[in-house]
């Protein structure tokens, strides 16, 4: 790791841009930052790059003890520095980089009151800023001022599900967001959850979240009309009480020309901290945080998969597909599913059956519900019993916990996520969770978080169609923010619903997670074409590109290489079939051998064929139906050894 910090300020980066007005620029000088006070005396910024507006001006502040901080105030002389560093990273690509010029501006109430700071970071593909102010004891925290403003012209990709994250994304004017929606019988204010994507009026592309969430509230989008949208916090609407010195989460816009660029993006993981080497030797690639593959008891048999006696057949199967672990769903800790019956204590169950997965190199992870008051587990609310909880997990040998139904991102949830994913760390176990908030890059701090929900998944095709659209927006959305829990892969025909078996493949290689959970019965895979194919495809990466031709909302052209292999995955989310051209001559497959999955006559055949080289000149050109898809490996010759 390399990195470099200069305290001194920076003529080209920092400059006064007018009377009122400071400027922070990229490191390459295209992204700038401009902050100002207006006519009224409060703070505004905005965002340019490559000489385009991205964020018009717009105002900023925290609202503290009755009073917005944003208000009233005069601007200081700031400090810069740049950073330039690399760090491990469990995403799109396995390095990611923080490089970024970095200035504290100092900020002064003109009546004299308390002074405070605005942080800002810009680098060549974003900007973001927080607020830090000093001092002791408890405040309340109302909210923030914060505001944007998104340029006219704009189209955003966003989702309104604020409880947990699973809404539905779907594209709308920038001007146009509605300011209610009808949900059931009832009209409520329109929440968005970040991220929210912008397409820019010449092709470019934005995302608008928050980074670092520890300590506060999460931050949900309130839209005013005329393409600005506000800081709200739905789950602590009265705000909260802060001890000690404040520090908001990064307020982030990730900016690029091309949906490449969006998808490789490493501002959102370079604005957390590093790990805690005391329990993270080697970061995100210490020895017990082992990436891997699972099947879900829960997706094939709801509560009744934890049942005690069905455990050890899910072990053998997923031993058999190349399952690195067992996800013992939600069901097993209560007494209807077996794991008590003849006198049974549930934590010897439980050594039992890792002992039998250890035998087969299958490792068990462990569901629990997060709330009190449920049938199926106890809860996690107290330091007490989590603490019960990851002891017996650890005494029995489980490597991982899915932790779920949160529904919240009041800042004292958000505190318990920290909470749980510091002491399962000292356990060495990962963690899951579900019916959980977005991402905000808190898996660089915390590399123990293997994966988490806050998406609209495939779990809703057990009783729903998910659309086409929604497929096609989530690479270039939510995805875009962090690792996600999809459960990609069905193949049984009742579960294809609107898209073919093809497609649902093609998806565990675009919707990867470094915990990957298969949703169909385990036999399933046992028995079809694709038992290769799910045995051998990686979770983690070492190379991502968003190949030309992909449109956010309708197609979806993705290659992911770990060593020396390739993966191409092609997703048509448009509602006709359609014959597209890969261009796949940048990926340099000379010499591999490539394997190729088509779509068959009917939704459940595949045409597979394997043995051939890549075209020479490296087009290759497929046909998909409406909800279909492509699949290609390219890997070099394998050769075996024997006598001669």
């Amino acid at each position: 790791m390399r990195s470099f910090t200069d305290s001194a300020p920076l003529a080209a980066a920092f400059v006064l841009a007018n009377a009122l007005a400071l400027e922070v620029a990229s490191p390459d000088g295209q992204v700038r930052f401009q902050l100002a006070t207006d006519a009224e005396q409060r703070l505004v910024y905005s965002v340019s790059a490559h000489g385009q507006p991205r964020l018009a001006p717009a105002r900023a502040g925290i609202i503290m003890d009755g009073r917005d901080l944003g208000a009233g105030v005069a601007l200081g002389d700031a400090v810069t520095r740049r950073i330039k560093e690399a760090f491990p990273w469990r995403g799109p690509k396995n390095r990611a980089t923080n490089h970024c010029v970095a200035a504290e501006i100092p900020v002064h109430p003109r009546d004299g009151g308390l002074a405070w700071t605005l942080e800002v970071r810009v680098f060549n593909d974003g900007a973001a800023f927080r607020y830090r102010v000093p001092g002791e004891g408890p405040r309340h925290i109302a909210g923030e001022s914060t505001t944007w403003q998104v340029p006219p012209g704009a189209t955003l990709w966003l989702q309104t599900d604020t409880d947990d994250y699973e809404g539905e994304y779907h594209a709308v004017p920038a001007d146009r967001v509605p300011l209610e929606e009808k949900v059931g019988d009832r009209t409520r204010p329109v929440h968005i959850g970040p991220p929210m994507t912008i397409v820019y009026p010449d092709g470019a592309f934005g995302l608008l979240t928050e980074a670092a969430l520890f300590r506060y509230s999460g931050l949900t989008l309130r839209p005013e009309g005329e393409a600005r949208f506000r800081a709200a916090f739905e789950d602590d609407p009265e705000g909260w009480s802060h001890p000690g010195e404040i520090l908001s989460p990064w307020r982030v816009l990730v900016l690029a020309r091309d949906l490449n660029g969006l998808v490789n993006s490493d501002v959102i993981a370079a604005l957390n901290e590093p790990p805690d080497p005391t329990l993270f030797p080697d970061g995100p690639n210490t020895a017990w945080l082992r990436p891997g593959k699972a099947p879900c008891t829960w997706m094939v048999f709801g509560n009744d998969g934890a049942n005690w006696d069905k455990q050890k057949w899910f072990v053998d199967v997923a031993a058999a597909t190349g399952c690195e672990y067992l996800l013992v769903d939600a069901g097993w800790r209560s007494e209807r599913w077996g794991w008590l019956k003849d006198g049974g204590n549930v934590w010897a169950r439980a050594a039992e059956l890792v002992r039998y997965g250890a035998e087969r190199g299958v490792g068990i992870v462990l569901w629990h519900a997060y709330p009190d008051g449920r049938d199926d587990s106890p809860g996690l609310t107290t330091i007490e019993a989590r603490e019960e909880f990851f002891r017996e997990c650890a005494r029995a040998g489980v490597k991982g916990v899915k932790i779920d139904f949160f529904n919240s991102e009041s800042r004292a949830t958000i505190e318990a996520y920290e909470d749980l994913l510091r002491r399962a760390a000292k356990y060495q176990l990962l963690v899951n969770f579900h019916g959980a908030n977005k991402p905000t890059g808190e898996a660089r701090t915390w590399p123990n978080e293997i994966t988490r929900e806050g998406i609209r998944e495939q779990e809703y095709v057990l009783w729903d169609v998910l659309p086409l659209a929604h497929y096609g927006a989530l690479p270039f959305t939510r995805l875009a923010a962090g690792h996600a829990d999809f459960l990609p892969g069905y193949l049984q025909a009742r579960h294809l619903k609107n898209t073919t078996q093809v497609f649902q493949m093609a998806a565990v290689v675009v919707f990867s997670s470094p915990f990957l959970c298969w949703p169909d019965n385990p036999e399933a895979y046992l028995h079809s074409p694709w038992l290769s194919f799910v045995r051998s495809v990686p979770v983690t990466w070492d190379e991502t590109r968003v190949l030309p031709g992909s449109v956010i909302g309708e197609t979806v052209l993705l290659a992911r290489r770990r060593g020396e292999e390739w993966y191409v995955a092609a997703l048509n989310c448009r509602d006709e079939s359609r014959t597209l051209e890969l261009d796949l001559a940048s990926l340099n497959l000379a010499g591999k051998v490539m394997t190729t999955y088509r779509e068959g006559g009917a939704k459940t055949e595949v045409r597979i064929e394997s043995g051939g080289p890549p075209p020479v000149d490296g087009k290759l050109t497929i046909t998909l139906p409406a909800g279909g898809g492509f699949l290609a490996h390219f890997a070099p010759p394998r050769e075996f050894p024997g006598w001669r």
